[in-house]
């Protein structure tokens, strides 16, 4: 018979601070149960989650965009408040809403 972290009733999960690196790092995260099912579904093998940034500078760009239509700030300051070069800010500025820069193959 095969178990799984499934399986394990709440009182033998091991405690967060019995985890060791990476997995104690998701598990303060996410907690226990699920940081050890994650480890169990990639079950060794690295795995690497990309994507995430994009998400965060679409949000960034509406931010910005939003906070330079209600005018009253500059394109410096905005450059300074996101921490990006004023090259970058007037690229954003210039893209229409949901514009992504790269084109899609398929």
């Amino acid at each position: 018979m095969s178990y799984s972290i499934d399986d394990l009733p709440d009182d033998c999960l091991p405690e967060i601070d019995e985890l060791n690196g990476d997995l104690r790092m998701l598990a303060e995260k996410v907690g226990v149960r699920t940081a050890l099912e994650i480890s169990e579904l990639f079950n060794g093998t690295t795995a690497c989650f990309f994507g995430h940034k994009r998400h965060l500078n679409r949000w960034r760009d509406k931010q910005l965009r939003a906070r330079y239509d209600r005018g009253g700030i500059s394109v410096t300051e905005l450059a300074r408040k996101y921490n990006l070069s004023e090259r970058h800010v007037y690229t954003i500025l210039g893209q229409q809403p949901g514009e992504d820069r790269q084109m899609k193959l398929f």
